[in-house]
């Protein structure tokens, strides 16, 4: 396992992804995706390469999703994130098109990486714990 690969995933979790949430389609029920949304390739292959390689997640769990803006090449910007991230087209969600932005074709549009798995999801919480009971943060 990759300790400093990890931490820095863990991070980058806390800071840029998403939290378990209420699924308002059923009653008392929580969603434990977990997501992470960025603009730069390296924090994005980190956060995959983090779920991987350190927590084994199978290859078939994980999900893309781009958005661009309707200016930008849809299909390059999808071929990059898919490279970046070695998974499929067949595993991304519909691309987002926004209207004109203010850098179309400069950027390669946002990448949401998602993962559904409640195991996971609880144990990147718990390393996330212990990463932060480690350090004396002083609150």
């Amino acid at each position: 396992m990759n300790k400093k690969r990890q931490l820095i995933a863990l991070i980058i979790w806390m800071c840029e992804g998403t939290k378990s949430r209420k699924d308002k389609r059923w009653k008392n029920a929580c969603s434990h995706a977990i997501e992470v949304t960025n603009t730069d390739p390296i924090i994005i292959k980190i956060f995959v390469d983090f779920l991987r390689n350190n927590l084994e997640v199978p290859d078939k769990k994980f999900h893309g999703q781009v958005q661009i803006h309707k200016d930008d090449d849809q299909k390059e910007v999808e071929l990059f994130w898919s490279e970046v991230t070695d998974i499929p087209l067949t595993q991304f969600n519909k691309t987002i098109i926004r209207n004109k932005g203010n850098k179309p074709g400069k950027t390669k549009g946002t990448f949401k990486i998602r993962v559904y798995d409640k195991g996971v999801f609880e144990r990147m919480q718990n390393l996330l714990k212990l990463e932060l009971n480690g350090i004396n943060i002083g609150v």
